[in-house]
């Protein structure tokens, strides 16, 4: 059995059709613009928890390479923001992630909010954070065979995309998003080519670092949850300088380095090198090319999970159902 034969890889294949729906249909996503660009917004507070966390701040890094200005964007772990220390501001908005729409803080964060703006992407209208927000983005998923989330992660990237991109105005954005679906489908075909080849005679690591420079730091994040969920394997996802410095202190023999930094990339060059000479094992995965990367959250999930679940199978795991999932579900979800 290898990494095609999972529910993951069957999810991961119908994930470029389940972003075409996603990008077509834009669902919700003119109303909660037009709340967004309302005057006493001021600031944005996107969250979620997780993967739904890292499309917050997938969100966040390419609102810092937008050509049009719109409100403060910042991205938080849903456990900061629905803690009684954290100080709102008059003008705040809430962007709340979650494909589910039930995580637990995430709705109960939005249910407190009467008094702010709060917009949910979520892929279930019915859910409790639906009606609990003031305008809804939905997101196309269409299968989820895996635990792991594939289709709801770029899904939701996407028409947030979709949304800063009417917030702002930017029709680059506008653009960028309209081939998300094309790019999508080019990374499953080179991740499919890619996988086996180059986790041939990689020994399952003991530990992880996971780089990527600009958007692809988001990335990093993703793969370095994915190896801890699917693949058993203990994994930080950092930003490319912090690979080459801090991240690279506690590695050693029987660890792995995986890049997303393509070749060339100077920081990620230098990365990859200093964390070899510690005795790591080094990878570069594909998914991020060309002079716009702010599509690296969605194109690299596909060499992801190929990754992961190669590991996962090497180490005996299952892939589609980990053995932590139950107790996930019953600390996660919320009470309706």
């Amino acid at each position: 059995m290898g990494f095609q034969d999972t529910g993951l890889w069957a999810d991961v294949r119908a994930l470029p059709g389940a972003l075409e729906a996603t990008v077509a249909g834009s669902e919700g996503v003119a109303a909660a613009a037009e709340l967004l660009r309302g005057g006493d917004v001021r600031r944005v507070v996107a969250t979620g928890n997780g993967a739904a966390y890292y499309v917050a701040h997938a969100l966040w890094l390419a609102s810092l390479e937008c050509a049009e200005p719109g409100p403060a964007f910042v991205a938080l772990p849903c456990g900061v923001v629905a803690h009684e220390r954290f100080r709102w501001q008059s003008g705040d908005a809430v962007l709340a992630v979650s494909s589910s729409g039930e995580f637990r803080e995430v709705v109960e964060l939005v249910r407190r909010s009467e008094e702010r703006p709060t917009v949910a992407i979520t892929a279930q209208s019915g859910s409790a954070l639906a009606a609990a927000a003031s305008a809804t983005v939905l997101q196309h998923v269409e299968s989820q065979i895996a635990v792991t989330h594939t289709q709801a992660v770029s899904g939701a990237y996407a028409v947030g995309l979709a949304l800063w991109a009417e917030v702002t105005g930017d029709d680059e954005l506008r653009r960028l998003v309209a081939t998300a679906p094309k790019a999508a489908s080019r990374a499953v075909e080179v991740a499919d080519a890619w996988a086996a080849e180059a986790v041939a005679g990689l020994a399952v690591p003991a530990a992880a670092v996971v780089v990527g420079g600009g958007a692809a730091w988001a990335a990093a994040l993703e793969l370095a949850l994915m190896l801890k969920e699917i693949s058993r394997v203990p994994a930080e996802g950092v930003e490319t300088r912090e690979g080459a410095t801090s991240a690279m202190f506690g590695l050693a023999p029987g660890h792995l380095t995986a890049s997303f930094d393509p070749p060339g990339d100077p920081l990620g060059d230098e990365a990859l090198e200093l964390c070899a000479a510690t005795g790591a094992a080094t990878l570069r995965v594909p998914g991020v090319s060309g002079p716009d990367t702010r599509l690296a959250p969605i194109t690299t999930i596909p060499a992801a999970a190929a990754l992961s679940a190669e590991l996962a199978l090497a180490g005996g795991h299952d892939v589609d159902h980990p053995s932590w999932t139950d107790a996930y579900y019953e600390t996660a979800r919320s009470a309706t």
